[in-house]
């Protein structure tokens, strides 16, 4: 059966512009406006939307290519009768995707994944949970649904597009061509992976230097200033 693929234009920011007609009267000192009403965007939800917004350019690609993926296994599938070359076909897909996506996924973090999980489920239609139950069997799906508690995420969570209003206005904005997007699905190897951690290790003693410089110079600037009043 194939994937259906829903693509949910929800939500649009609108400017704080109202373009209307302007009518006047004789008797009229000011001219009257009238126009359509225009939603208005409060400061939550634009500060949400500016958190979300490089997390879902970052993982959508993924999430595209989740979908895509199911519905070329499921198509392959339709061919495949025996149950054992089934498996094997499904085991065989798994261990090629863990070799080509195994350290982005690391990379990630737990704010990234759960954004992956919920645009997962919005893009193929099924839960994360249903997925590798679907093809890796019950046994995976439960031994993923209990790591993925132990990292606060609930991958049998349905996607929910009501509760999702500022997730699915940057994906309309995406979709409509306001937020430049590239859907390609970068890779990384292990090389890079390590690299990567590497100098992110090494930003952290930097910036941990920097910041103890920084309360030693506060102290010692309380001090002087202490001493200065007690004069």
């Amino acid at each position: 059966m194939q994937i259906k693929y829903t693509l949910i234009t929800a939500l649009i920011l609108c400017s704080n512009i109202i373009f209307g007609q302007s009518i006047v009267h004789s008797n009229d000192t000011l001219p009257q406006y009238f126009g359509a009403p225009v939603e208005v965007v409060d400061k939550e939800f634009l500060r949400e939307y500016n958190s979300l917004k490089p997390i879902v350019l970052k993982v959508y690609p993924y999430a595209l290519g989740s979908a895509d993926i199911l519905d070329e296994m499921n198509h392959d599938l339709e061919s495949i009768k025996k149950r054992r070359k089934r498996n094997k076909f499904c085991n065989q897909s798994y261990k090629e995707l863990k070799k080509e996506y195994k350290y982005v996924f690391m990379d990630l973090y737990p704010s990234e994944g759960r954004v992956l999980i919920k645009l997962v489920s919005r893009e193929t239609g099924m839960t994360l949970y249903n997925i590798v139950q679907t093809y890796k069997g019950q046994k995976d799906a439960t031994m993923f649904n209990l790591m993925g508690k132990m990292w606060d995420q609930d991958i049998k969570s349905d996607y929910d597009p009501q509760k999702e209003s500022v997730l699915e206005a940057v994906i309309a904005d995406i979709q409509s061509g306001k937020i430049k997007f590239d859907s390609t699905a970068k890779t990384m190897n292990k090389e890079a992976y390590k690299e990567k951690q590497a100098q992110s290790k090494k930003n952290k003693k930097v910036n941990h230097k920097k910041a103890k410089e920084l309360r030693k110079k506060k102290r010692k600037k309380k001090r002087k200033s202490n001493k200065e009043d007690a004069k």
